[in-house]
């Protein structure tokens, strides 16, 4: 393939493959997998506040029947600033999964220009594009990942994934390019998805760790360390609220239940044709995908060659980290539980590397190769027509949830009861109270601004009174009368801001202030932004050649 027209081909290959793998998808308009209400009330009232000029919406302030969220505080925004673009400024309720569906599609469609170019950079362009293609279609990316959970964070992680290897190996090349891509890829990733970070630089380290082995030399690994300490500064702006102010939410359900790293190892299979449950199918899909990686690795005429048996090494140990055998190394690991789910370790991308790297031979192992491939994608798009979790959402629910509002509830602010936070409490509440109420007679107030993170009223009270504002209290909100005096915020029974004011008229001001962990990550962030700005500046310098002067002499 000549290279003019490879970089014409390939795209177009990619978007039409692309296409046809999310079709079903945009013919049913949507799915209705695990994460599919989370992200479609997030990415809805994220996109209307960035429209209304907030560059950065932490507090949704809609959200929980009107009483607000710090959803992103802690939950990276990168792909809902991807589908707030899609959504334009006038987004309407009933068409919201659209944008989100617009975000998946380029996902995809990134994820496979991505996934060739760093294939491409050790394969031939023909079986780069059918690793690409393998990649786009493995069950856990596509079947799993976005019809049957709808996790769209997670869909972004598959973006980045193949740069960082991309910039991994540039580096290890001493190209000057390496070491900046590498950093912005797990950066980006940092912003997509938190637990695909860790995943990551897992997966490289593991890699640098096998490459400084094979090599006998620090440089790789210093590589990664460098790379994974400059990517997380340049994504502080993000961490360090979601690190430092667990404490303001209901993080405890995020390590318990369901997110209990010990309840989702591949312990189970399908018993029979008709039964669709996840767990199951994602075992069999794992143990599918395993073989193809290992019959392609058995196929190669070289199956010895170094990276092939780092890549068979990694997706081996990726595989097993997946079965309860490896209970003992995730409690080893503290961080590694934050991961929450085990199967996970899917997004690994040694099946496609095996691939790529193999040389295709005349042997028997090729054909069993090929009927497992067969037997993976039969069974994925079975799992796709059949699961109740691939279907299309009901109208119903998406109605329920829009009436509530109600956010994920491992973000409810830590001092609501539980007993006040279900979806018809929230919806009751969000319909028939107004904003503000008073326990004290005599009291009027005109709302001058109710925006996010700013609350203004105009006040007049014959008595001192108790306000209560119809917005969750959360670490940072601050109330000031006649902008002079600085007055007490507290929470009451059901979590909301209350204040006492004293008698007359008076203008009251609530501002959800930015505090120190927002602060510093904001400062850490610009920091190491202009860090790896220096670092691209130098990478994009070529190296002067020198010039020989030749004497001639007479």
């Amino acid at each position: 393939m000549k290279r003019s027209s490879e970089w014409f081909l390939i795209p177009l290959a990619l978007i039409l493959a692309s296409g046809a793998l999310l079709l079903p998808l945009w013919l049913q308009g949507g799915s209705q997998g695990h994460d599919l209400f989370h992200h479609l009330l997030s990415g809805h009232y994220f996109a209307q506040q960035l429209w209304q000029g907030e560059i950065y919406p932490r507090w949704l302030m809609a959200m929980n029947g009107g009483f607000g969220s710090p959803t992103f505080f802690f939950y990276p925004p990168l792909p809902y600033y991807v589908s707030a673009l899609f959504a334009g400024p006038q987004a309407p309720l009933h068409h919201a999964i659209t944008p989100l569906l617009w975000s998946a599609s380029l996902a995809l469609l990134l994820s496979g220009l991505f996934a060739y170019l760093w294939l491409r950079s050790f394969a031939s362009p023909l079986r780069a594009l059918a690793a690409t293609l393998l990649y786009l279609a493995l069950p856990y990316h596509l079947g799993m990942d976005l019809y049957a959970r709808f996790a769209l964070a997670e869909f972004w992680a598959f973006v980045w994934a193949p740069l960082i290897l991309l910039g991994q190996d540039l580096a290890n090349q001493r190209s000057r390019k390496g070491l900046p891509l590498l950093t912005l890829a797990l950066a980006l990733l940092a912003f997509s998805h938190l637990p695909s970070l860790l995943l990551m630089m897992g997966l490289i380290t593991l890699r640098a760790l096998l490459q400084a082995w094979r090599s006998r030399i620090l440089f790789p690994i210093q590589l990664v360390a460098m790379a994974q300490v400059l990517g997380l500064v340049m994504a502080a702006i993000l961490l360090l609220p979601a690190l430092l102010d667990q404490g303001a939410i209901s993080m405890e359900l995020m390590r318990g239940g369901m997110f209990d790293f010990r309840r989702n190892f591949l312990d189970r299979l399908p018993s029979g044709w008709g039964d669709w449950r996840f767990r199951g199918h994602m075992a069999w899909q794992s143990m599918l995908t395993m073989g193809l990686l290992l019959v392609a690795w058995a196929a190669t005429r070289e199956p010895r060659h170094p990276e092939l048996l780092m890549w068979g090494i990694i997706g081996t140990v990726s595989f097993l980290m997946m079965l309860p055998l490896s209970e003992p190394i995730w409690h080893l690991l503290p961080p590694l539980q934050r991961v929450q789910f085990p199967w996970r370790c899917n997004l690994a991308l040694a099946t496609v590397a095996v691939v790529a790297l193999g040389t295709p031979v005349d042997r028997s192992w090729q054909w069993v190769w090929w009927g497992l491939l067969l037997v993976t994608l039969v069974s994925s798009l079975a799992y796709v027509a059949y699961s109740p979790l691939t279907q299309a959402p009901r109208k119903d629910m998406i109605e329920s949830e829009f009436d509530s509002k109600r956010s994920a509830r491992e973000y409810r602010p830590s001092q609501v009861p539980i007993s006040l936070f279900t979806p018809t409490l929230l919806a009751w509440k969000g319909e028939f109270q107004p904003p503000v109420t008073t326990e004290q007679p005599g009291a009027a107030w005109k709302i001058i601004r109710w925006q996010p993170r700013w609350l203004e009223l105009d006040v007049k009270a014959q008595q001192p009174t108790k306000l209560i504002l119809h917005q969750y209290d959360y670490p940072g909100w601050q109330a000031r009368l006649d902008d002079s005096l600085t007055l007490e915020v507290s929470a009451n029974r059901q979590g909301l801001l209350q204040v006492w004011i004293p008698a007359g008229q008076h203008t009251l001001t609530l501002k959800l202030a930015a505090r120190w962990p927002e602060l510093w990550g904001i400062g850490i962030s610009l920091f190491g932004w202009l860090c790896w700005l220096m670092l691209a500046g130098l990478g994009a310098k070529t190296p002067k050649k020198r010039v020989t002067r030749t004497r001639v002499i007479a």
